[in-house]
């Protein structure tokens, strides 16, 4: 009977603390310790904020929570900083044992060099340890230690109705870690599900996010084999705001079904999906480039506004779609990544032409304006009707009349370094014109450089140019800027790199 009596003091004392730190020390260890192994077999007797209950017995088991005080819990107090990073670090795996910092350190001194050290913290300094922690706080400490984008992990918070602007409460915090820890990376992750969203797209959803390597276009490529033609056009990305579900972008599907083999340890029958993209019609933008134009009022979005790796630097044109892929309501067709893909382009009277996609401009400026480009050194005919014609998307209007296009007009550059230039138009081509567009640099020394826009660069009218095949400039030579191609123009336009 003395036992079972230790036996629930103790366990009250375990879940007595919600957040282990301040003032309070865990039972039977140092400030500088590691947790305890969790000594709770039973919470029935114990009583439980029910908000949070399921949350806090998940820390306890884990070993997040330990033993500290008089048995209150303390649901609705505030959680300090230094609160906050311990449990973001255990929680979420990124360290269980903080190296000690030695005699005469405050219980929290470790938990912050570790979280600097991970890269949760720019510094020491960056949180005051024992003010209180804000929503914006936990949001960038969890969207660091799981290596995703603050979007979705505020997205996460709004799901558990956490929006309170007087600091966090330890049981919110609780609630949403636990939440958080779908999203911590695994190396053994599974396929749970795949679906055929439309003739170029996956979703694949998976137990756990994969790793960043996994992640990548080389090891992804290695780890999804399909039969019959399918095959990877680009890396696996993580959907905004889901745990682990990735849009995955595939070769056109030709076929009724295709085989997957993950890892060769998953096997999987895919039902394709011949859906084309509904687009709304085609237009001219330069005398060699065409865009087909879709918009999300017709329920059409690029996967760039809507995957974890570009949400941050998409501002308000990010966002995030539901489980069954609809915005606000809305279903909608996502367009996934178009790189190597082509287009057919036939004049009136003429022969076909195939144009390819211009890279990184199917979703720039907040629209989704894909882009193709005749081949070198051809150019639209003025006044000839064209008609754009593909294997994966359809356009409601296919047919433009080309029209005459000026070239850009190259107005100044200026050498940043003796790798790069800055190179400025007479205006703002928008939406990535840039792209993939070259100047020669002639030398006063007789030299001769190559330089190519470097892309996703553009800020207005201004694009940086960098030098190819290992050149550099000269300090103290004047080069004169000359367009490669009729895209632009260039009226005695000089760069000289300073002494």
């Amino acid at each position: 009977m003395k036992n079972a009596t230790n036996q629930k003091a103790i366990a009250i004392a375990l879940i007595s603390a919600l957040l282990g730190g301040g003032s309070l020390l865990p039972v039977q260890a140092s400030a500088n310790s590691a947790a305890p192994a969790p000594l709770v077999q039973n919470l029935n007797n114990v009583k439980l904020d029910a908000a949070y209950s399921d949350a806090i017995e998940r820390l306890i088991e884990k070993g997040v929570l330990q033993g500290y005080g008089n048995g209150d819990i303390r649901p609705n107090n505030n959680v300090s900083n230094a609160e906050l990073i311990k449990m973001v670090l255990l929680a979420l795996e990124v360290d269980a044992e903080p190296a000690s910092q030695g005699s005469g350190a405050r219980w929290y001194d470790a938990y912050i060099a570790s979280a600097v050290e991970h890269g949760l913290l720019a510094g020491a300094g960056e949180l005051v340890p024992n003010d209180s922690a804000t929503t914006s706080s936990l949001t960038g400490l969890i969207a660091k230690a799981l290596q995703r984008d603050a979007k979705s992990v505020a997205y996460w918070m709004e799901q558990l109705s956490i929006n309170s602007e007087d600091g966090l409460t330890r049981g919110e915090t609780a609630a949403l870690l636990v939440s958080a820890e779908q999203g911590i990376r695994s190396a053994d992750a599974e396929i749970v599900s795949v679906k055929a969203l439309n003739r170029i797209t996956l979703e694949v959803t998976f137990d756990a996010p994969l790793t960043l390597e996994d992640e990548t276009t080389s090891a992804a490529s290695e780890n999804f084999k399909f039969d019959g033609d399918l095959g990877l056009v680009n890396q696996p990305r993580l959907k905004t705001g889901s745990f682990a579900t990735y849009i995955v972008p595939v070769k056109t599907m030709t076929e009724d079904s295709y085989s997957l083999s993950y890892k060769g340890k998953q096997s999987f029958e895919i039902d394709s999906n011949h859906d084309m993209l509904v687009l709304n019609n085609v237009r001219q933008v330069t005398a060699d480039t065409i865009e087909a134009v879709s918009s999300r009022e017709d329920g059409i979005i690029d996967y760039g506004y809507i995957i974890s790796a570009y949400a941050g630097g998409r501002g308000a044109n990010a966002a995030i779609l539901d489980a069954e892929n609809r915005l606000n309501g809305k279903p909608m067709s996502i367009i996934s990544s178009l790189a190597t893909r082509k287009a057919t382009l036939t004049p009136e009277a003429g022969e076909p032409i195939e144009v390819s996609y211009v890279g990184f401009t199917q979703s720039t400026d907040g629209k989704q304006e894909p882009k193709f480009r005749l081949p070198q050194g051809q150019t639209l005919k003025s006044g000839v009707r064209y008609t754009l014609t593909s294997d994966w998307f359809e356009l409601k209007e296919n047919e433009f009349v080309a029209s005459e296009f000026q070239p850009l007009t190259i107005a100044s550059a200026e050498a940043q370094d003796e790798k790069t230039l800055i190179v400025t138009l007479s205006e703002d081509p928008g939406d990535e014109l840039f792209a993939y567009r070259s100047v020669e640099l002639k030398g006063a020394d007789g030299s001769v450089l190559s330089a190519q826009y470097k892309v996703q660069t553009r800020k207005g009218a201004t694009g940086t140019f960098e030098i190819q095949n290992d050149g550099k400039l000269t300090a103290g030579v004047a080069y004169e800027v000359v367009p490669v191609g009729s895209w632009s123009v260039s009226e005695q336009v000089t760069v000289t790199l300073d002494n």
